[in-house]
Formats: structure tokens, sequence, C-alpha cells
């Protein structure tokens, strides 16, 4: 009997050629429209595609297997329909050499395979967590040790920024914290420099256009419009039978207040964003005695108002509190530290990739950008 798939379904088994974001409910069937894609792809159309040409990540390798055997049924299955199909006998025959693998798994094959390139010992191993954790212990203690010996201003006003009482581990919290975010970017020292870059940035304007003002303004303007479609749906149920219709005034109000935030976060500006919320305040709702008001309708669009006066009394807490000229300087005192912090972070890493050259170790934020620098690898000019 076959499959019946939903639209939705259908549109992701067969669309080529784009970017798909696919989310749904764990034991929705995720798995299954992804092997019927595959298998479209490898059985359909004048010139199907051959099984060793496609790329299949999965994050466990439980999940690659199950992945593989789900396939390779499906070969088979349609082998018994078209027994004289070459191109399907020879797809059976390259599912145990498909890259249908977990992430880590890609990038360690990918590694040891042009390992030339990356100027590293081929006889590497992949260090275990508790054995990184002692090496990053050893290398923390080891720089911190140095900069109290240097005893330079600027490290020692860090150290008053985040130490707590005797203990360091304020400080090496800290520093753990920026070099992990690092390490989730493409091009990690990269990352800290343009962080550097960014703390030149003094005037307003200048901190308006960074990337994470930008960042904070967009991330504002999308949780109002959020907000806006919410009270939307709770200003239809007043008006509902036996609807809480003496609710909908403040409601249409708050709505307007909470439209006039997202219109100046996305205009850019934080001084637009600042007024907006010194401007927005919730009045109190109407008294509802009539029994002919629906409960659970009046309950509901309570809720509602109730969650959209916490997320704005967060966002008024967070940006509403500081003017921008206070801003401005609140950026400005806190550059020296920042800038101790990223100098930090790039000691902290330099070290440890020097000690676990030593022991010709590799963690796994070592396999995701040594395939990168080898996915990313200059193609030479001919000729």
């Amino acid at each position: 009997m076959a499959v019946k798939w939903t639209e939705k379904q259908q549109q992701v088994i067969h669309s080529r050629n784009r970017n798909l974001l696919v989310s749904a409910a764990a034991g929705s069937g995720k798995t299954a429209v992804l092997v019927e894609r595959i298998i479209r792809m490898i059985s359909e159309g004048e010139h199907p595609l051959n099984i060793d040409q496609l790329l299949v990540m999965t994050f466990t390798n439980a999940a690659a297997a199950e992945m593989r055997e789900r396939v390779g049924a499906a070969v088979d299955k349609l082998l018994t329909v078209c027994p004289d199909d070459e191109h399907l006998w020879l797809q059976g025959a390259l599912i145990p050499q498909a890259q249908i693998t977990t992430i880590d798994s890609f990038c360690l094959n990918l590694i040891r395979n042009h390992y030339s390139s990356l100027e590293i010992d081929p006889a590497f191993r992949i260090g275990d967590e508790g054995e990184l954790a002692l090496m990053r212990a050893d290398v923390m203690k080891e720089m911190l040790e140095w900069h109290y010996q240097e005893g330079g201003e600027d490290f020692a006003a860090f150290v008053e920024q985040f130490g707590r009482g005797k203990s360091d581990a304020g400080i090496e919290d800290v520093i753990l914290q920026a070099w992990q975010f690092s390490q989730s970017h493409p091009w990690p020292m990269e990352w800290v420099a343009a962080c550097r870059e960014e703390l030149r940035e003094e005037t307003l304007e200048q901190i308006e256009q960074s990337p994470w003002m930008q960042f904070i303004l967009r991330d504002v303007q999308l949780q109002m419009e959020e907000l806006e479609i919410q009270l939307g749906e709770a200003i239809d149920m007043c008006g509902e039978e036996n609807g809480p219709l003496a609710y909908e005034p403040m409601l249409v109000n708050d709505r307007r207040q909470i439209r006039a935030v997202r219109e100046a976060a996305g205009k850019g500006t934080y001084r637009g964003l600042y007024e907006e919320l010194g401007n927005i305040s919730f009045g109190r709702l109407a008294a509802i005695r009539s029994k002919e008001v629906d409960q659970e309708k009046k309950a509901y669009v309570s809720a509602c108002r109730d969650r959209a006066k916490k997320a704005v009394a967060k966002c008024q807490e967070n940006y509403g509190v500081q003017s921008p000229e206070e801003m401005v300087e609140a950026v400005r005192g806190t550059a020296g530290v920042i800038s101790t912090l990223l100098d930090l972070t790039e000691d902290f890493d330099r070290c440890y990739r020097e000690k676990k050259r030593d022991r010709n170790v590799l963690d796994f934020n070592d396999l995701e950008h040594l395939a990168l620098e080898v996915l990313m690898e200059p193609v030479p000019e001919e000729g």
C-alpha cells in the first residue's frame, strides 16, 4: 500500500535547488520524508543522481545507521518492481559507501583525507572530554598566573570586574564562555578581531549601526510583531458572542502602543526605541461582572494581555532604563575590560592549541574548523 503524503510533505519531497527548513514534531515522519526525497532524487528524472553524490548528515550514529538501512530497503523495494534497472542496481551497490553519516564523522573523514594541506600529524587522535577538560584547566591556570605576574592595569581592572572573592572561578568562567562562543563561529579569531573593532565605535550613530545593536533592534521588532498578532487574536475574541467586549478598548490601545515600539525598532535607532518604551503604559482592564460573558474567553484574553505586559516590561528593563547618552557612556566605560577579555580569549585559544598540538590531540571544535579549512581551500589557478 502506497504511502499517502500530506501536501507539506510532498513539497519537501519534490522541491529541488533551494534551501529548506523542515520543522515537525517527533514521530511526525521527518525521516520517512527525507528517505523518500533521497529515493526520488536517485531514481526519477532523465538523469537521476547516484547515491554517492549526496551528503546526508545526522546528529547521531544510530540515526545515520537507521537512515542508511531505510534507503537500502527502499532501493530493494524499487528493484522488485524494476528488476532490470541497472541504475537502481548501482545504487544498491553504492549505499555502503554513501555519505550518510554524522557531522563529526564527515569532518573527520575529510580531515584524514586532506591532512597534508592542514599541516597536522596524520596520527592525531580525538581527545575524550575528561582529558580535554583537564587540559583547558591547566592552560587557564598557567595563563592567569602569567598575567598576575605581569600585573598590568588592564588585567587588574578585568579581575576587579569579574573576580569573585579569593577565587578565580568567575574570571575563568567568563573567559571560557567567550572562548566557547568564539568556537561557534567559522573563523573564531576573526570573530574576536571583529569584536575588538566594534569597541572603537564610540558615537551613538556608530553603535546603532553595529551588528549587535542591529540584532537587538531586530529582536525587539520581532517580539513586538508577535505580541501584536496575539493581541489581535484577543481583540477578535472580545467581539465574539459572549466575549469580554469591555476589554476591547484597552487591548486596542495596548496594540497601538506595541505597534509604535515595533515601528521604532524597525527604523533601526536606539533613541526611537528608548522613547517609545518610555511612553508605553498599560491601564487596568475594565471590571466585568456580567454572568453572560464566557469565563474561558475572559481568561484567555486576560492571559494574553498579561503575556504582552510581561514581554514589554522585560524590554523596558533591558532597553528603556538608560538614555541613549547613558548607553553610549556605558559602552565606552566597558571597552577597556571587554578588550582585555578579548585578549585573554586569544591567549587562551593560542595556548590551548599549542598544548593539543604537543599531545597530537584534536577536539570536536577542531574537526569542524579544520574541515571548513579543507572545503574553503583556494583552488590553484591553471596555467
